[in-house]
């Protein structure tokens, strides 16, 4: 009985001492499962459940576009208009921070002499939008200095309005046709918005975009409480001492495509430099 009673406490601590091993390869292993510290900012297109010959009248393209007449001042001035859309029509359609990204944009345009026009969520309409675009493009002269910024919903090229109209790339290529001014800055923070940089390119711009034509961009964490690109171009002026454009788009996007790799997502930031010389915002 003695020797049955040792053979079952030996077989008990073996067992004891396999289940301990296979708990420990199994704790390496599995990782603890997480909710991801940041949210998407989709294709639109994927989440407009209007039928199809409807979204086709919300298409805004350059058939519905004409190049601007400018109008020349004799007082030569920074003039931007900065669009954030966090809140769209229906709920299952709103963003994080886009108006925060505004926000923050339109701050620090102000503090380098920029007049600066905003359209923040409901405000930010097809209307109101063409009309601060025609106003802007009007200003566009020879020795002025333009800024245009737009975090929000993007899809195959095109920004989408709070009342859900997309405003496509070729819409802006023709509105700003007659520009002459020979210093233009754009940045875009949305998705799919990379035909922005092709069809904005001219000579005197920079165009800055957080993603090509088939990726996403990102709203970030808490701490963040940016647009993923956003927070870096900011961190770039605030934390890096950057005066020029290009110092803080090539750090914005080193950065943003940094973070992806430590999220296991794919981005594709980038910006199209025609401007001559260094471009100090």
């Amino acid at each position: 009985m003695k020797n049955l009673k040792w053979i079952k406490l030996a077989f008990v601590a073996l067992l004891g001492v396999v289940l301990f091993q296979s708990c420990s390869k199994d704790e390496t292993i599995v990782p603890v499962s997480s909710k991801p510290s940041y949210t998407v900012r989709p294709d639109f297109a994927t989440l407009d459940t209007r039928p199809a010959e409807v979204i086709a009248q919300f298409k805004v393209t350059d058939k519905d576009a004409q190049p601007v007449k400018l109008v020349e001042q004799a007082t030569k001035a920074k003039y931007a208009l900065v669009i954030g859309i966090s809140n769209y029509a229906g709920t299952a359609n709103d963003l994080q921070y886009c108006d925060d990204d505004a926000n923050d944009w339109a701050a620090r345009l102000q503090t380098e002499g920029y007049s600066v026009t905003k359209l923040i969520d409901l405000a930010a309409t097809k209307s109101a939008i063409q009309s601060a675009l025609t106003t802007l493009a009007s200003r566009s002269t020879a020795g002025n200095e333009i800024a245009f910024v737009y975090s929000g919903h993007g899809s195959s090229g095109s920004i989408v309005t709070t009342d859900m109209y997309y405003i496509a790339s070729s819409y802006f290529k023709t509105t700003f046709a007659n520009s002459t001014s020979t210093k233009m800055y754009f940045t875009f923070d949305a998705c799919q918005i990379g035909k922005m940089a092709t069809d904005l390119n001219k000579t005197g711009r920079i165009i800055s975009v957080a993603s090509n034509t088939t990726l996403y961009s990102y709203d970030g964490d808490a701490t963040m409480k940016n647009g993923v690109f956003t927070y870096y171009q900011m961190k770039g002026y605030d934390t890096q001492g950057y005066i020029y454009v290009e110092n803080d788009c090539t750090y914005a996007n080193t950065q943003m495509k940094a973070w992806a790799s430590a999220n296991g997502v794919s981005v594709a930031p980038s910006y199209t430099d025609s401007y001559t010389g260094s471009f100090d915002l």
